[in-house]
């Protein structure tokens, strides 16, 4: 594996959403050329929503689209699948914003 000289890089630029430390940014940068940008989990009874952006360390955005993560035990009573898709909403327009 080939590190990118980023030793003059001492921060990363972070969306207000970014629940990743700058040190583990950081590091990725170090490795990857990217930091990827984590939200916090948004959770209900039986599911889990995250969202992901890759910046450069100035943030702008780099080589992929944000992306969206659903996770969920099973199937979901008809208010869980309610309260699953208004917050899948809300994260995508915080992924979006």
């Amino acid at each position: 594996m080939t590190t990118l000289n980023t030793a003059s890089v001492t921060g990363v630029v972070c969306p207000a959403w970014c629940s990743v430390t700058q040190s583990t940014h950081l590091r990725e940068l170090r490795w990857e050329g990217r930091a990827m940008h984590w939200s916090d989990p948004r959770s209900g009874e039986g599911w889990e929503i995250r969202h992901t952006s890759a910046t450069d360390a100035d943030g702008l955005a780099v080589d992929t689209e944000p992306q969206v993560y659903v996770t969920t035990d099973g199937g979901l009573t008809l208010a869980g699948a309610e309260a699953l898709a208004l917050t899948l909403l809300a994260a995508y327009e915080e992924a979006t914003g």
